[in-house]
């Protein structure tokens, strides 16, 4: 059945299976196999492969005539039909061509190569055609991604990361010896595609070579392909090694894939891969720089790049306007932002780090009391009793150690029941720190996350143990997206429960809130380095209200 979004209606087929249906595969196989046992038997020295309703043979002359007849004449009795002007014949030696068109009649030949599969098969000189062919359609489509990055950089990354790079990661797995030939794309991405996302120009290749590592790792993502072309051929060849074995045995015996050993290359495959980024990582950090190291560091932390991977739903809230996402990228990486004044209206000279931490206009305010609000409504999804702003009960004759915050009117951001254990309390204080400020510019981030967490606790754990009996978390992230010890743990058991709620993924649900607080955060931090801070507040009272005098003649 053909399932409408948004509506209760179903449109059944009356040939099987519809166009899309993850069955139709399975059935089309099920179905071809009795005409494929027919041409083993017909053919028996000739190779056959089959794709789908893609057939290919391969074989001497006369072994590749028998199979080419008899799928003419028992194809179409159980629905497939050959069509000789889309069937391309590859022959050793070009003299003989007309010989060939002669003996297979309607049928293409040649003896430079096809396209197949979204691959090639033949000469190595036609093979390159093809690709320096298929290079340039890319290449254009990287153009058409930079234009249209001008209006809608968020969106053109996600077509580009999710979509376009994807195109030439098949012919790279499936042809070998292609590096060089993708030059021209290198040369698009670095100087229209970055560009035009970034808003960075000119791109120097220490940026460059920053932006290819992957978003954990502190990157973009925008690979090149011309160093990756080698080791995913390498991988995809080391991958299917049985199954590149049983086409070129082309055995009936059915073929059943050894899952371990392609669990093991696949793993392999993925080390390799691994290492060889952690070497280029290792290369970058020890060229680029304390400044621009520390922002990478930053930028690796788990969930900080969590904004760039995601998709731009708009029903998530994970929409970002082309400044929002130009700055996004600069202040991953501390880069000057365009367009901003040199000096605040507190007084102080203008920066990046100064705005984060500059308290005139309430933006560090927001920014914490977003994100608590935020986090509220996640816990509030599981929790019972979920307070904002909790009040302490007041202290009497407790002895707490020294450090402890005393007054009777203390409050904290949130707190719930229910969350560690059944019925038992928890409180949770939120902490937003710019890593960058002059209190934590010097200090290593374990050093740094432990800190703010410490001096939490010396304020309040004491005080909630004792005269509360209750639990403390200590929320501590920073403004680049990165959490602190508690605060992932927090974060994992928050997701641990949401997935046991509404029986869903945990990977998934765990995701959804790190995007989420992700998200939240940037945007009250982007707020605060374009946001308005007026230098001076008049009071309301201090307006006087009597301010026309009328005279009448």
């Amino acid at each position: 059945d053909l399932i409408l979004r948004g509506s209760k209606h179903k449109l059944t087929s009356a040939e099987g299976t519809t166009q899309g249906c993850n069955l139709a595969m399975d059935f089309y196989g099920v179905g071809i196999m009795k005409l494929i046992s027919i041409l083993k038997e017909e053919a028996p020295n000739c190779r056959n492969s089959w794709f789908a309703d893609d057939s290919a043979g391969a074989g001497k002359t006369d072994d590749v005539r028998c199979w080419w007849d008899a799928l003419q004449h028992y194809g179409p009795p159980v629905g497939y039909f050959p069509q000789p002007e889309k069937t391309c014949l590859i022959v050793k030696d070009p003299d003989k061509i007309d010989y060939f068109k002669e003996i297979f009649p309607g049928v293409n030949v040649t003896a430079d190569g096809s396209r197949y599969l979204g691959s090639f098969i033949g000469t190595k000189d036609a093979t390159d055609r093809y690709v320096t062919t298929k290079v340039k359609e890319w290449a254009k489509d990287i153009e058409d991604i930079a234009t249209a990055a001008a209006s809608e950089p968020q969106f053109a990354f996600s077509a580009y990361y999710y979509g376009v790079m994807k195109k030439w990661c098949y012919l790279m797995r499936t042809t070998p010896d292609i590096g060089n030939l993708l030059n021209p794309i290198e040369r698009t991405i670095k100087n229209r595609l970055i560009p035009a996302l970034t808003g960075i120009t000119p791109v120097s290749d220490t940026l460059r070579e920053v932006f290819l590592l992957s978003p954990k790792n502190g990157g973009l993502g925008l690979l090149k392909p011309v160093e990756i072309a080698d080791t995913e051929y390498q991988c995809s060849k080391d991958i299917n090694e049985d199954l590149i074995e049983a086409i070129v045995v082309n055995s009936m015996d059915q073929f059943l894939p050894n899952i371990s050993k392609i669990s093991k290359a696949k793993l392999q495959c993925k080390k390799t891969k691994i290492e060889q980024e952690q070497q280029k990582k290792f290369s970058i950090l020890s060229s680029c720089g304390e400044e621009l190291g520390r922002q990478i560091a930053l930028a690796s932390e788990k969930g900080a790049s969590s904004w760039l991977t995601s998709l731009p739903l708009k029903s998530c809230g994970f929409i970002l306007s082309k400044q929002q996402f130009h700055d996004s990228v600069k202040l991953r990486y501390n880069i000057k932002l365009d367009d901003i004044s040199g000096d605040c209206a507190c007084g102080n000279k203008n920066s990046v780090d100064h705005s984060l931490i500059c308290k005139l206009g309430g933006y560090t305010s927001l920014r914490h009391n977003h994100l608590r609000d935020t986090l509220l409504n996640l816990v509030d999804v599981v929790c019972k009793d979920v307070v904002r702003e909790p009040p302490l009960l007041p202290i009497t004759n407790e002895e707490l150690p020294r450090g402890t915050t005393l007054k009777n009117d203390a409050r904290l951001d949130i707190s719930c029941r229910g969350f560690f254990s059944a019925l038992d309390k928890t409180f949770l204080d939120i902490r937003v720190l710019h890593p960058n400020s002059q209190s934590n510019a010097k200090k290593p981030l374990a050093a740094m996350y432990k800190a703010h967490e410490n001096e939490k606790k010396t304020k309040y754990l004491h005080r909630i143990r004792e005269i509360e009996k209750a639990n403390f978390t200590p929320f501590v992230m920073s403004t680049t997206g990165g959490l602190a010890p508690e605060a992932s743990c927090f974060v994992k058991r928050l997701a641990s429960k949401v997935s046991q709620k509404l029986s869903q993924p945990y990977s998934c649900v765990l995701s959804y809130i790190r995007r989420k607080l992700r998200f939240e955060l940037l945007k009250t931090t982007l707020m605060a380095l374009r946001g308005f801070r007026k230098s001076k507040y008049v009071s309301i009272s201090d307006l006087d209200f009597n301010l026309l005098t009328f005279y009448v003649n």
